[in-house]
């Protein structure tokens, strides 16, 4: 709802979202555990506030105020397919931005914009269902309720069970930008000037609480037997809950001339510096360690010549705005994420238990955890001294062409080249495959978050649009891609093997196609649909145990590289590794890749009453021919359930609205 204050001077507008959605999902093992299959409901909710002052006090000087909040709790996340209701969690963020800018029109060429944010946002993490809202505590808070919360985690190849995520992360952020443009009209052609700062001063805390009473990994489907070795864990890991506060400053300034030397001749020249403080722990030299750690210095920490210059173009060769070449080439930095670095600042709080073929039910066979880990080296993590802001190089190149008056053809090629991606590895792992000691006996495991990952992308666009003319319009896209990369959060399955990480992205997909239209029809209706086809996503395979004993699941037998699933899968490797552990082999007919097909669908009536009155009737139908479009499968290799998908999109949700205008 908006209108008028003031007349000509102040307007108002508030607005007001609430969204209630009975979600399902569906936990399947393929009936070897039918006592946690079934069909759970998921009780998702959302509200949303904002409210807008604006204004003008003459016709250089204009002013708003804005004040947006939004509430939302979505429960059993990760739960369905292999994942029991037990072993999803729920998720809340409470965000409130309350927002002041002020317009200043200079001249007729010049034009000031300044803004000013507070923003304070806070992620709650519970396991499984644990009310509307979750429980939230203060972060570095740890009583006794968040430990009842929790429950064990068991992992076997065809069902998990338990789940103990339980994270609390206040985000208060104040940001200041200011823009500035400039119009030269005849100075070498035309210029459009542009320049701006973006300063934002974060405080950001976050505590850990994770796995507190342990995860089991076990190689088989079978009931654990004391006198059965095959039914025995392979894996226990158990981590203690830590807590610590980092403030960083991000800091952006950007220079751009849109410059037309010549009709029908555009050159988009600029040039952006981007940094950030305290987002690679600069100050970890004051952090005070029970042991020395040779892993770590302040010393050249810090990322501070970030330099994206861009470069683009726009030609019309008809000189009649029937064509259009174009191009560019750009780099631009990714900001680093407040979390990557606090993994380091957390220990000694956090500490890591992992044991290889632990006994069970009792891992540290009557000891209590501090007891156990007091005697054993410590596993921790650290950030690279090198570290920097993981940054692209993007390309791109295109053609754009008007056919009829009414009908025009887009044809885009780019290429991203990622660099300095992060990724993690054991910085002592052990020296050989056959020699299992650690290099710095003082430490275990030693994680390490570093800047060395690379990805690539490329892809063709195609695109074809016609505008409203006759009643109708549409949109129609098509993109035929490739990515690959060697990004991944956690260790490596096998640091002898890295060359095994280079495979398809995990959001790769060949095809893709995309239409959409709108169509008048008499007596007031308007239809619109959406079309998508797609084809299937990579998966992992992996051997469902810790084949070389370094503590780090997801192993993959020899010859199976990562994301190899639905791409270049080496049956013979499959079989062998299947065969080997008493499977039966897969072929590929048992292998299902399931791309995606859906189609939505609006039919709108309007009913026009007395000046500014009007009313709307609003059918709409998502997924209308209610297809199953099923998630990538199972990659655990023994499991029943390999290659075989066990969630799915959702199913064909039908709405009712109405929309009244005054």
């Amino acid at each position: 709802m908006g209108g008028p204050i003031v007349k000509d001077k102040t307007h108002f507008f508030g607005s007001i979202e609430r969204t209630d959605e009975n979600r399902f999902f569906t936990v399947f093992t393929g009936g070897l555990y039918p006592q946690e299959e079934g069909t759970f409901l998921s009780d998702q909710w959302r509200t949303m506030f904002v409210v807008r002052v604006d204004h003008q006090f003459n016709e250089s000087h204009k002013l708003f105020a804005r004040y947006a909040q939004e509430d939302e709790y979505r429960p059993f996340l990760t739960a369905g397919g292999i994942n029991a209701r037990s072993a999803g969690f729920g998720f809340a963020v409470p965000r409130r931005a309350p927002v002041i800018g002020w317009t200043w029109t200079i001249s007729p060429r010049a034009l000031n914009d300044f803004r000013f944010q507070y923003a304070f946002a806070k992620y709650i993490v519970s396991p499984a269902d644990t009310g509307k809202r979750g429980h939230s505590f203060d972060p570095g808070d740890f009583p006794q309720k968040r430990f009842d919360d929790c429950a064990q985690i068991i992992v076997r190849p065809s069902l998990v069970t338990g789940n103990c995520n339980s994270q609390m992360g206040p985000e208060k952020r104040w940001q200041f930008v200011n823009n500035f443009s400039y119009h030269i009209p005849n100075r070498y052609g035309k210029h459009e000037i542009k320049t701006g700062v973006d300063y934002n001063w974060i405080d950001f805390a976050a505590d850990i609480f994770i796995n507190v009473k342990g995860t089991y990994s076990f190689a088989t489907d079978k009931p654990y037997d004391p006198n059965d070795p095959t039914t025995r864990p392979y894996l226990f890991t158990m981590q203690f809950p830590a807590y610590t506060r980092k403030p960083v400053t991000h800091f952006s300034a950007y220079v751009q001339d849109d410059w037309s030397p010549i009709p029908y001749l555009t050159l988009n020249l600029g040039l952006r510096y981007d940094v950030q403080l305290g987002s690679f722990n600069e100050d970890i030299d004051q952090i005070r360690f029970p042991v020395p750690v040779p892993y770590v210095t302040s010393k050249g920490r810090g990322d501070h010549n970030n330099f994206g210059p861009r470069f683009g173009f726009a030609w019309d060769p008809t000189r009649k705005g029937k064509a259009v070449i174009r191009g560019g080439y750009g780099i631009y930095y990714e900001n680093v994420r407040t979390l990557t670095n606090f993994a380091e600042r957390w220990w000694p709080q956090q500490k890591l238990i992992v044991i290889s073929n632990p006994a069970y039910p009792d891992p540290f066979q009557g000891r209590s955890p501090e007891e156990f880990i007091s005697k054993a080296p410590p596993n921790i993590t650290v950030l690279a001294n090198d570290s920097v802001n993981p940054y692209s190089e993007q390309y791109n190149l295109g053609l754009s062409m008007q056919l009829t008056p009414n009908v025009a053809v887009t044809v885009d090629g780019v290429y991203h080249l990622g660099l300095k991606q992060w990724r993690a590895i054991d910085a002592n792992y052990f020296p050989s495959p056959t020699v299992r000691v650690r290099p710095n006996p003082n430490f275990a495991r030693v994680t390490r978050r570093e800047t060395a990952a690379k990805s690539h992308y490329k892809a063709l666009y195609v695109k074809v649009e016609k505008r409203f003319s006759r009643s109708f319009t549409f949109l129609s896209h098509y993109t035929l891609a490739k990515g690959k990369d060697n990004l991944h959060d956690g260790l490596p399955p096998d640091q002898f093997r890295l060359s095994d990480e280079w495979g398809p992205s995990p959001t790769d997909r060949r095809h893709a196609f995309v239409f959409s239209g709108l169509w008048q029809l008499p007596y007031g209706f308007t239809l619109g649909a959406i079309v998508q086809l797609r084809s299937s996503l990579p998966f992992e395979i992996t051997a469902g145990t810790d084949l070389n004993g370094d503590g780090v699941a997801g192993d993959r037998p020899v010859g199976v590289t990562r994301n190899m699933g639905c791409r270049a899968m080496d049956l013979q490797a499959l079989n062998a590794y299947r065969q080997a552990n008493r499977l039966a082999p897969v072929s590929e007919a048992d292998i299902l890749c399931p791309g995606y097909a859906n189609v939505d669908f609006r039919l709108t009536k309007a009913f026009a009453f007395k000046e500014a009155t009007r009313l709307e009737v609003i059918f709409q139908s998502f997924n209308l021919f209610n297809r199953v479009n099923f998630n990538p499968p199972t990659g655990n290799l023994r499991s029943g359930l390999f290659g075989r998908p066990t969630t799915a999109l959702d199913a064909r949700q039908l709405e009712l609205a109405l929309r009244f205008s005054f």
